[in-house]
């Protein structure tokens, strides 16, 4: 029998280069807004360009370099515009700062994957993979099975005929393969969380509609998955169904919530998943401004 060894990943999500100056500009009257909403934005002058967010992207991959995990997963959304080229270059010029022995694994954010930051298309999709690579993949490490879901169809499937289809059947093939594995755990990626607070919530922006939330879920308990991990929200929350975690994370860029600039430290063990949200703040000392 051999003997499972501990392993360390780091997940993060959302550092979307250029959102800084998409929510700056704003007045206290949109801030109280927002906040009715149950968004926590801040008055700023208004700016261009993405250097605050590519900032704490650059202090995100300082922090993995340091933690040296053994691979990092960016739970998507890594620009704010689709269109917008020199966001996705400052992207990838970022990413080559990671230590070449740790391994970026990248999971579709809706703003990657859908030209209007909504709604994914063959064509969008096309263009994600040509960044990107493939949008849904599963890949094994020391014997656990990680499978990552392209959420963006999950959540608005209409631009893509029978892409929520092809989702759910791929989904279905790579948890069954894991079984035929005997994997040690499964552990499912995603942007957008199926819940941020209560499996049973109504439909949100933030959420997967209930009627495709109930048949994941269903799906990842029968394959006795044991952590969902996603972002999306800008802010942390989740829950448990079963013995499964559902892990939604803060951003590595512009918060919505109380949730500082962050990413989270996963262990995985032969008998649990553990996992810690640290602020930015933590590794470098340079605060949130």
């Amino acid at each position: 029998m051999s003997i499972f060894k501990p392993l360390r990943f780091v997940f993060m999500a959302d550092c979307q280069l250029g959102a800084y100056a998409s929510f700056s500009g704003l007045d206290e009257t949109d801030v109280a807004k927002y906040a009715e909403k149950g968004l926590s934005v801040r008055s700023a002058p208004a700016i261009t360009g993405f250097e605050w967010d590519a900032r704490r992207y650059r202090r995100a991959i300082a922090a993995a370099n340091s933690l040296a995990p053994e691979f990092v997963v960016m739970g998507g959304d890594m620009v704010d515009d689709p269109r917008n080229e020199g966001q996705y270059d400052e992207v990838r010029r970022i990413t080559g700062t990671l230590r070449p022995e740790i391994p970026m694994h990248w999971v579709p954010g809706n703003h990657d994957v859908a030209f209007d930051a909504v709604v994914p298309t063959p064509h969008s999709v096309s263009a994600y993979r040509r960044r990107f690579g493939a949008d849904a993949y599963a890949f094994d490490h020391k014997g656990v099975t990680f499978i990552v879901g392209n959420t963006a169809i999950w959540d608005r499937p209409e631009g893509m005929p029978g892409g929520w289809e092809a989702q759910v059947g791929f989904l279905e093939q790579e948890l069954e393969a894991a079984r035929r594995r005997k994997s040690t755990h499964i552990i499912v990626f995603a942007h957008h969380p199926l819940f941020t607070a209560s499996p049973d919530e109504d439909t949100s922006y933030w959420n997967i509609t209930p009627t495709r939330r109930s048949l994941v879920l269903d799906l990842l308990v029968t394959y006795d998955v044991r952590a969902v991990f996603s972002g999306h929200w800008h802010r942390n929350g989740g829950g448990v169904v079963g013995d499964m975690q559902i892990v939604v994370s803060g951003p590595v860029g512009y918060p919505l919530g109380p949730d500082p600039s962050g990413l989270r430290i996963v262990d995985v063990g032969a008998n649990a998943v553990e996992h810690r949200y640290v602020a930015l703040s933590e590794f470098d000392g340079e605060g949130e401004a």
